[in-house]
């Protein structure tokens, strides 16, 4: 059996699967939050954890606090893997093919990412473009607006751990357990500084529309990244797979994975051309934005008990 990279964690290895999805974090996040989604997805996808430095299993790195540099990192990781990939698929592969093409021999992937996750997998997709190494088959981003988050929204890395803890927590990414215990506090603290840091290096900068899909997820109520701004993702990208909203705030997706994983396996099928989930239901279903990619609120979310 072939060893993992230590970059990633894959919970359920697929090795049938026919595409791999790469789930980046949201800041002061790690591989767990990844943890439930297998069994939400169907056995055709399989789901890579990425490990960013500073966490569980890379906890001796130093964590990024530039964005572009990790960026930059995640890309070349990437190009790697997807040369692995192709290298040990079926004879008949193009040096030049694209990971999003299922004919050209390597297994397709796929990049989602939430918050901090969201404004990796952009990044590192443009990087990717900019080496001529193979994009991603669909970029999948939830709660992050393409010009960056507001920095009055979210945690300053300069307060003091009292005050850093106290705004972490009111935009839910601190658990009420881990606030109240000195232990994990004191390791997760430092890695959600840097990467706020991170966060706030970004420099939102005119760039031609991405060649590659983009689905984007918002909570109705989320004030970091409200769904006016993420509306903006369509004019990045030439083929824009629409932007469904789930009710909830920045963290949605640990009230809605169900409906979340879902609709992102009825893209991935979308996009690679298989046959997948019904993409378009009532409301008590699994909603999809139109061909035309307009917002799509996601409805059937406030059915879910």
């Amino acid at each position: 059996m072939a060893t993992q990279p230590s970059w990633y964690l894959a919970f359920e290895p697929r090795p049938a699967a026919r595409v791999h999805l790469y789930g980046l974090p949201f800041a002061g996040g790690g591989v767990s939050m990844f943890r439930p989604w297998a069994r939400h997805l169907p056995p055709w996808v399989e789901l890579r954890a990425v490990r960013l430095p500073g966490r569980p299993g890379r906890h001796r790195q130093a964590p990024f606090t530039d964005c572009e540099e990790a960026a930059r990192w995640l890309a070349d990781a990437l190009a790697e893997s997807s040369a692995g990939s192709s290298a040990d698929s079926s004879v008949g592969s193009s040096a030049g093919s694209r990971a999003g093409d299922p004919a050209a021999g390597a297994v397709p992937y796929a990049v989602f990412g939430h918050s901090m996750g969201a404004l990796l997998g952009y990044r590192l997709t443009r990087a990717l473009l900019r080496d001529g190494a193979p994009p991603p088959a669909l970029l999948a981003l939830a709660a992050w607006p393409v010009r960056g988050a507001a920095a009055a929204l979210t945690p300053d890395p300069a307060d003091s751990d009292d005050r850093f803890a106290a705004t972490l927590r009111s935009l839910g990414g601190l658990p009420p357990e881990m606030a109240d215990d000195p232990d994990a506090l004191a390791l997760t603290l430092p890695v959600a500084r840097a990467d706020f840091t991170l966060c706030r290096s970004y420099v939102y900068r005119a760039e031609p529309p991405l060649p590659v899909p983009v689905t984007v997820f918002g909570g109705t109520a989320d004030a970091v990244a409200p769904p006016g701004e993420l509306a903006e993702w369509r004019a990045h990208t030439r083929d824009f797979l629409g932007l469904r909203l789930f009710e909830g705030g920045h963290f949605f997706p640990r009230e809605h994975l169900p409906e979340l994983a879902a609709a992102l396996t009825a893209d991935l099928a979308r996009v690679l051309g298989r046959p997948g989930p019904a993409s378009r239901r009532n409301p008590a279903g699994t909603a999809s934005a139109g061909a035309s990619g307009d917002v799509t609120p996601a409805a059937f979310a406030t059915s879910v008990p």
